[in-house]
């Protein structure tokens, strides 16, 4: 059986977010279970995304607030903010 290895925030989110996407799509998860699956799958700070979190939420929404947190593409963003501080 496949197992998705944990995110916990330090390592590639993109990397993650391909393995998660692949296993999903080969076990032909639906909705529940990927979401099940993605929560599962994320501890430490990353994991931290899950409170407060809707009971409604989708994949989606959790993906939307890691790739937030934890992705690159607003990482430059956030460090021109911290060194202008």
């Amino acid at each position: 059986m496949l197992k998705l290895q944990c995110y916990n925030g330090v390592d590639s989110l993109e990397t993650f977010l391909r393995k998660f996407h692949s296993m999903s799509w080969y076990l032909q998860l639906n909705e529940e279970d990927a979401m099940y699956h993605l929560c599962g799958s994320i501890e430490g700070a990353a994991g931290q995304v899950l409170e407060g979190l809707p009971t409604d939420a989708k994949t989606t929404d959790v993906i939307k607030l890691l790739q937030t947190r934890f992705g690159t593409k607003l990482q430059a963003e956030r460090f021109k903010v911290e060194l202008l501080a």
